[in-house]
């Protein structure tokens, strides 16, 4: 790699405004799939039709290691008991090795004091390794406080220790509704700051009596006399009231989450493969327990009756994530604990009589036992019905997100016929795959529902529904192959987010107008969220583009660029989401960002306005090449080296121009003092790390907002791949440091 004057040669003044205006950073959003195979799998794990059902099973030993060599005889398939016709079995190699360098180079930055951390590798459909859910149940009136404790100490250990650079990771919380619009992403700064702000949160309305604890206050309501009659301390009218607020709490525990699990279904229904959820929680529960005292002994019993709704959620659920080849994986979060255990602060001084309640404790316990099993009857149902583990009884979380990643390695594909009763009701089918040799299990899914893929997803949408929904999606809607950059932009009037969206132009359709013009029609939904996944700005908007027929063969080879700049009255992390249509093909297609919105009332040194384009040499003068950002309006492209797209030839010359924020003045100069550093990534590895510089500005007009430039010469056999450049500036009056990164792409 060559450096080509990197303090940065002077250019013109009117080019220096041209380099404020396209101010452009890197998305941390990229095109997802399943697990990389290494043998090539079907579009759909779980397939049901009329004549043909394909059901997912993973076969371990003793051990725990998966047996990768079964063929057709080594199996049966039983459906409501009835043995089914195998068509066919294949084992799908889904175990994918890091890619080199990733692991190393963080850990080479992170050792080193006060630097930031390696820009994450850029992730997308062809280097995407797995796909990892994590849904953390905070908002269960159930949820504990060592519990919540212990699911953040799991997460912030997984990104830390387990997740692979090319990892596309989600954290959901059904507390608040704060699962609502999140994205996956690569990036471990990001997914570190979600999971270290979980935390138990004093629940309120019919959850207000939770204090955290494992169990909730005992307050036994009936007990037994020693001459055996049995007394209630409670009225008909008050035991009909509890019971209503205690349904009330089961189905809070339930409905909530079964919300977000659906949700997180749908949104990956349309990736390929198998994927894995962690579901974190303190309690699913599918029963209604009760406690009677009986028998001269006052032996107490306690006896179980079905939660009708809850059970339907689960089957309703359970059949869309069988649909959508989800695996549930879920962990008791309390680990390792004495059920029946009484404590101090049990009450049992309300109970009338003079006797008092002579079997209280044990009723206690025996409610209490019963309660654990009942809490963790849900969880164990929910996984073992998608094919995967409930996991209980462990400390420390970690490890069973650890063997549950090291038991996804690969999966057979089981084909076989479903006789002509299968499809005539949205009756449940239950399913059960068996393997003839004893000493293997197989962990496969329950069944389905009646109903064929083709007539649950053909369901009649209307077109706003259709936009919002892609929107919606946690992941990005792949019909429309779109690239979003969004930056942090701030002037006298405010801050802002700056927008840039590439549309790929083979898959724009364009319709003829007289005189040998063509147009095009695009209609573009998008919000910005706070971090409760409030939405603070949104626009709703229709956009006509006409042009000559001529340059209709560049714009299918280049495609458009959309631009707009959204505007935030307050600091935070923020994801932004847009979604576009095509409205003459019907095509749509999503992305998504996480933009930090520094406060710089604060004064706290920022690095921000990142961007990168080529730089030509004209009349002996470097020549950025980018374009102006036009407010809500989209544009041909020019070039596929500007800011929105980003991809160089090698030997060119690659420019960069940035803003920094809040910079210290000396005393006695009333001027800036800065360095700058330079460094090149490759796959997370730095490749390239140029000598710290002092800056030297060119005159600046707000000393609040210093804006710089600078360009070096890409190697001609640099290789073709994915970059990321990035900039680190120490203000040398306090020694404060701030940085900033974008990515880019080599091409030939």
């Amino acid at each position: 790699m060559t450096n080509l004057g990197h303090r940065h040669l002077w250019f013109m003044k009117h080019l220096i405004a041209l380099l404020i205006l396209v101010s452009i950073t890197l998305g941390t959003i990229a095109p997802v799939r399943a697990q990389q195979q290494q043998q090539p799998a079907p579009d759909d794990v779980v397939r049901i039709t009329t004549n043909l059902v394909q059901i997912d099973a993973v076969v371990t030993d003793k051990s725990g290691n998966q047996i990768k060599d079964l063929v057709a005889g080594d199996f049966e398939v039983l459906q409501e008991g009835k043995p089914q016709k195998i068509v066919s079995v294949s084992y799908i190699n889904t175990e994918v090795t890091e890619r080199t360098g990733l692991q190393t180079a963080e850990t080479k930055r992170s050792g080193e004091k006060d630097q930031p951390p390696a820009p994450p590798s850029r992730t997308n459909s062809a280097n995407a390794a797995r796909i990892l859910t994590f849904v953390v149940d905070d908002g269960s009136c159930a949820s504990s406080y060592v519990g919540l404790n212990a699911s953040r100490d799991a997460l912030v250990k997984f990104i830390n220790e387990q997740m692979q650079g090319n990892d596309l990771v989600a954290i959901y919380q059904t507390r608040g509704g704060s699962s609502t619009l999140q994205h996956y992403t690569s990036d471990k700064a990001h997914l570190l700051r979600v999971a270290r702000k979980i935390r138990w949160y004093p629940p309120q309305g019919i959850c207000n009596e939770n204090n955290g604890d494992f169990f909730e206050r005992a307050r036994p309501t009936t007990f037994m006399k020693p001459n055996g009659d049995l007394r209630s301390t409670e009225s008909d009218a008050n035991r009909q009231s509890r019971g209503r607020i205690e349904r009330n709490m089961r189905e809070n525990q339930v409905v909530g989450l079964f919300g977000v699990l659906t949700y997180i279904t749908r949104g990956l229904q349309r990736v390929p493969g198998r994927k894995t959820v962690f579901v974190l929680s303190d309690s699913i529960p599918l029963l209604i327990p009760d406690v009677e005292t009986r028998g001269p002994a006052g032996n107490p019993t306690v006896t179980m009756t079905v939660d009708v709704a809850n059970m339907d959620a689960v089957t309703r659920l359970v059949d869309s994530a069988n649909r959508a080849s989800v695996v549930f994986n879920t962990i008791d979060v309390r680990g390792v604990q004495i059920p029946g255990v009484i404590t101090a602060e049990d009450s049992f001084t309300n109970l009338a009589g003079p006797d008092g309640n002579i079997h209280a404790t044990a009723q206690t316990r025996a409610m209490r036992e019963a309660n654990n099993g009942i809490r963790q009857d849900g969880m164990a149902q929910l996984a073992t019905q998608t094919g995967g583990r409930f996991y209980k009884d462990m400390n420390f979380l970690d490890v069973p997100i650890s063997r549950a990643l090291n038991s996804e390695k690969g999966y057979y594909l089981i084909a076989y016929q479903p006789d002509g009763e299968t499809f005539k009701g949205p009756k449940f089918n239950k399913v059960q795959i068996k393997v003839r040799r004893p000493d293997l299990s197989v962990r496969a899914r329950s069944g389905f529902m009646g109903v064929t893929d083709e007539a649950v997803l053909h369901k009649k949408r209307t077109g706003d529904s259709e936009l919002y929904e892609a929107i919606a999606s946690p992941l990005p809607n792949a019909g429309l192959n779109l690239k979003l950059t969004a930056s942090f932009g701030n002037t006298a009037s405010g801050s802002f987010i700056r927008t840039l969206l590439h549309l790929d132009g083979n898959q724009i359709s364009f319709v003829d107008e007289p005189n040998g013009v063509k147009k095009g029609v695009f209609d573009v939904v998008a919000v910005t969220l706070n971090e409760k996944n409030e939405v603070v700005e949104d626009f709703n908007r229709t956009h006509t583009i006409r042009f000559p027929e001529a340059n209709l063969e560049a714009i299918n080879r280049n495609g458009l660029i959309y631009s707009a700049d959204i505007p935030v009255t307050k600091s935070g992390f923020y994801n932004f989401r847009v979604a576009i249509r095509d409205a003459s093909s019907r095509l749509l297609g999503s992305a998504g960002q996480q933009i930090e919105v520094p406060d710089l009332k604060k004064k706290n040194l920022h690095l921000g306005s990142l961007a990168v384009s080529e730089v030509t040499i004209q009349n002996g003068k470097p020549v950025m090449s980018a374009i102006e950002p036009s407010e809500g309006r989209f544009a041909p492209v020019s070039s596929l080296s500007q800011p929105a797209i980003r991809k160089f030839q090698p030997g060119s010359i690659l420019g960069y121009s940035y803003r920094i924020y809040n910079a210290s003045l000396e005393k006695s100069s009333q001027k800036p003092n800065l360095s700058i550093q330079v460094r090149l990534y490759k796959d997370g590895e730095v490749i390239t790390e140029y000598p710290v510089q002092v800056i030297q500005l060119e005159p600046q007009t707000d000393l609040s907002r210093l804006s710089d430039y600078g360009y070096l010469r890409l190697a001609p056999q640099i290789s073709p791949g994915d970059y990321a450049l990035q900039l680190v500036i120490k203000d040398l009056n306090d020694k404060r440091t701030t940085s900033e990164w974008i990515d880019f792409e080599v091409v030939k």
